[in-house]
């Protein structure tokens, strides 16, 4: 009786443990499969970020390059117009030199 009593013991255990390790593994699963999911979500999130920073550097590029382009065509007429005064004070100054 008292082999009986032990070996329905045994199988109730080993019952019990199987399905704590099936609930274990159950559970394990979800886990994996919503950190995929929140992954997946995550990747998109970060693709649409990164389109949108892309768009807006590519805008500020563009503006830094108009600003640019008008800053040297600045310098030139103020080089031009330096160079042309410069020409002229040394035109004075000949004369001066010649009188």
């Amino acid at each position: 009786m008292k082999k009986v009593l032990m070996l329905a013991a045994m199988i109730g255990l080993s019952v019990v443990a199987v399905k704590a390790q099936d609930a274990s593994q159950t559970k394990t699963e979800k886990a994996v499969s919503e950190t995929k999911s929140e992954a997946r979500k995550a990747r998109k999130e970060m693709k649409k970020d990164a389109k949108a920073v892309g768009e807006k550097t590519e805008e500020g590029a563009e503006k830094v390059a108009d600003g640019a382009k008008k800053g040297a065509k600045k310098v030139e007429k103020g080089a031009e117009k330096a160079y042309d005064a410069t020409k002229k004070e040394a035109k004075d100054l000949k004369k001066k030199a010649d009188d």
